[in-house]
């Protein structure tokens, strides 16, 4: 039997990015001076729902300077700080590794898990995931943000997915299984990201960088799980957009052949620049 496909949509998502103290910024808009800057941003003008959920959420502007061929721009973003928490909608890495999650059959099957990752030839390795921002939620913004890495900012937002995926597990043991029989997943308890140590990156001329990290602590008990937990409005958003999240992963993969290299395929030159 042949069947029928249903055609999938694959939705926008306002990019969620992060400074790790590379980019400069000011605080008084039009104004003042740059400084490093470290934290979660999203560009205003983008998504007209999204720019009035920041506004009633109260989250403050800051104009970032962009190096462009030819100059300087000036670019607005929402500041989120250095710190949020977010819901991932995925169903967690099966590899700890880029390299490992692009092998063979991994590609697929990462895709499927519902997380963005490519690394083409002679391209920096990249990747990204969806989910809900809590401090949008609470708002009524219940629409998917999508968090995008690239080069070695790729294997510290899996590592920080490797370590909410710990906390999952540690759950299973923590809620009630008369209420909860199935596995918890990974949007049921919030992911909280924040800055880490500086570190020095590259070789010879190195850079003082400031990466996220996964802030959940080394032991978690019911009570730390029950101020992260997800609402019944998350919930729900996820399975709705489940199908949809699946969809655009594949479609974030499969760009890498579009570019030249494949999904899972590394080249030499693309080893070396990740480990500079």
């Amino acid at each position: 039997m042949i069947g029928r496909n249903k055609v999938q949509a694959v939705q926008e998502a306002a990019t969620l990015q992060y400074a790790n103290g590379k980019s400069v910024a000011r605080q008084t808009l039009g104004s003042g001076r740059f400084t490093p800057l470290v934290g979660f941003h999203i560009e205003v003008g983008k998504d007209a729902d999204l720019d009035e959920a920041m506004r009633e959420a109260k989250v403050a502007q800051i104009e970032i300077k962009h190096q462009r061929q030819g100059g300087a721009e000036i670019v607005r973003h929402w500041f989120l700080g250095e710190s949020v928490r977010l819901y991932p909608i995925t169903s967690g890495p099966i590899a700890p590794t880029v390299a490992g999650s692009l092998s063979g059959r991994n590609a697929r099957l990462t895709s499927e898990a519902g997380i963005g990752m490519r690394w083409g030839s002679n391209e920096r390795s990249k990747m990204a995931i969806r989910g809900y921002l809590d401090v949008l939620m609470r708002t009524g913004y219940v629409r998917l943000v999508q968090l995008s890495v690239r080069s070695r900012m790729t294997d510290i937002l899996l590592s920080a997915l490797v370590d909410h995926g710990r906390v999952c597990e540690a759950a299973d043991s923590l809620v009630d299984r008369s209420r909860h029989p199935e596995v918890v997943t990974y949007h049921e308890i919030a992911l909280p990201l924040g800055p880490a140590e500086e570190q020095e990156w590259g070789k010879g001329d190195t850079a003082t960088v400031v990466p996220f990290r996964s802030l959940h602590p080394a032991a978690v008990d019911a009570e730390y799980l029950r101020g992260f937990w997800r609402s019944d409005q998350v919930h729900a958003a996820a399975y709705r957009d489940w199908e949809s999240i699946q969809s655009w992963a594949h479609e974030y993969a499969t760009q890498a052949e579009e570019s030249g290299g494949r999904a899972g395929e590394l080249s030499l030159a693309g080893v070396a620049e990740e480990a500079a």
